[in-house]
């Protein structure tokens, strides 16, 4: 039997509690769970990329215990962070990084996360760096690859640093859109993260029964691919619930998932077995008004489901 001697790679895995996310990291082995390394979210525009990335990561960041570096090229509601922070419990410090050119800034996120305090970094997001030859040049001016090799600078120190440490991750966003010709999809930032981003997760919306993207309240589901895992098996799938204003909301999912898996049915009403739990607009509503209890069986349920434990076989 090989017998593996020297610096033998570590790697942490985080169980986030949303069964078909933490599914959708599993290895042959069974080993459920978010690994902790650099993750890039990407997917069209106004799906919920940032809304889940900082759902996700407050969750992590409470489990790791530390803190949050944030750079925020886009601009985000600080108000909806906090919420988005509260419902996930998470009562650490989310440190906003802005220095003078976005070389620099992206460089202050990479020594925030070498300090032990910061456990955790969001780049939101690599479609809206802008190069000091950008922001210096004039409007016409060419400058092609530029932010492609920012990116490939960052993500190779990045790697360093979470190569030494299985308590650092880092989540970077990004946009898709079609190649030219209409043939696959295109994501800024060059093919280096690519290859350096241990998992990159692929997301849209999934349209409700009336053709919306959004329940009355503006609550939606995300639908998410792991397209890459270098830790385990790939394209697997998993749903997430966001409740307006909250963020992803852990019981509504777990009622979503346990209706993916046929444990419960949704037609006119939720149901358990004969059990019924009411419609769906009630129980957002149960969920905006922070009754946890309410969705209890459906964690049971799943708790005594085994039947996604088993590993599947790579697309």
């Amino acid at each position: 039997m090989v017998k593996l001697t020297g610096s033998v790679p570590k790697l942490k895995r985080v169980k986030t509690g949303l069964y078909s996310f933490d599914h959708s990291f599993i290895n042959r082995k069974g080993e459920v769970g978010l690994p902790i390394h650099g993750i890039e979210l990407y997917g069209p525009s106004h799906c919920g990329k940032s809304t889940v990335c900082q759902s996700i990561s407050g969750i992590v960041a409470k489990e790791l215990n530390g803190n949050i570096a944030f750079v925020d090229f886009e601009g985000c509601d600080a108000e909806l962070l906090e919420s988005i922070m509260d419902t996930q419990e998470y009562d650490g410090d989310v440190h906003f990084v802005l220095e003078e050119t976005d070389e620099d800034t992206l460089g202050a996120l990479v020594a925030l996360l070498r300090d032990e305090n910061y456990v955790l970094g969001i780049l939101d997001s690599i479609g809206a760096v802008s190069p000091i030859s950008e922001q210096q040049g004039n409007i016409g001016e060419a400058n092609m690859g530029r932010r492609a090799l920012a990116m490939a600078q960052f993500s190779r120190k990045m790697l360093k640093v979470l190569r030494d440490n299985e308590n650092k991750c880092i989540f970077s966003i990004n946009h898709a859109y079609p190649r030219i010709g209409g043939l696959g999809k295109e994501t800024p930032g060059g093919r280096v993260k690519d290859y350096l981003f241990s998992n990159r997760i692929e997301m849209k919306r999934r349209y409700v029964k009336s053709g919306w993207q959004e329940y009355p309240d503006g609550s939606y589901v995300i639908e998410g691919k792991v397209v890459k895992n270098r830790w385990g098996l790939r394209n697997l799938t998993f749903l997430l619930f966001v409740l307006s204003g909250k963020g992803v909301h852990k019981g509504m999912t777990t009622m979503f998932d346990c209706i993916e898996l046929e444990l419960a049915t949704s037609k006119n009403v939720v149901k358990i077995g004969d059990e019924s739990y009411g419609r769906l607009k009630p129980i957002i509503d149960k969920a905006q008004e922070g009754d946890e209890e309410f969705f209890q069986p459906f964690y049971d349920l799943l708790k005594g489901d085994n039947k996604n434990d088993k590993p599947k076989s790579d697309e």
